[in-house]
């Protein structure tokens, strides 16, 4: 069970490290406003092949992977619970690799959320 709890924070720190890669490439390609946008297929070019954000879906695959080894040992009710820290890991890189700005009242909310998720987890 120890084993597959460390899977499991392996998955949280890998979603993390995702959004915050996809979301640096994305910065780096532009906001996309209108779906003409999302058709275009150099723009679409532009998305997959940026260094970023092509790493950020390899850390969704690897995640992916741990979490169906990690689900092979544990019950999802209890398990899925725990993956809401992944708001504060990611909100925290946000601050600092992406330097957004994060209100106390989003902070408050993200923890409000992670401590009802923990109780969901509890047996």
């Amino acid at each position: 069970m120890v084993f597959s709890l460390i899977l499991v924070f392996a998955c949280i720190v890998l979603t993390a490290a995702g959004q915050i890669l996809v979301k640096k490439g994305m910065n780096e390609i532009g906001a996309i406003t209108s779906v003409q946008q999302m058709l275009d297929l150099g723009l679409i070019l532009r998305v997959f092949t940026n260094v970023f954000v092509i790493s950020g879906i390899l850390c969704f695959g690897l995640m992916l992977i741990l979490w169906l080894f990690a689900l092979s040992a544990l019950d999802i009710s209890s398990t899925y619970p725990l993956t809401s820290i992944v708001y504060i890991i990611t909100a925290f890189a946000a601050l600092i690799f992406l330097k957004e700005d994060i209100s106390l009242i989003k902070w408050v909310g993200m923890f409000l959320i992670v401590g009802g998720c923990i109780l969901l987890s509890s047996r």
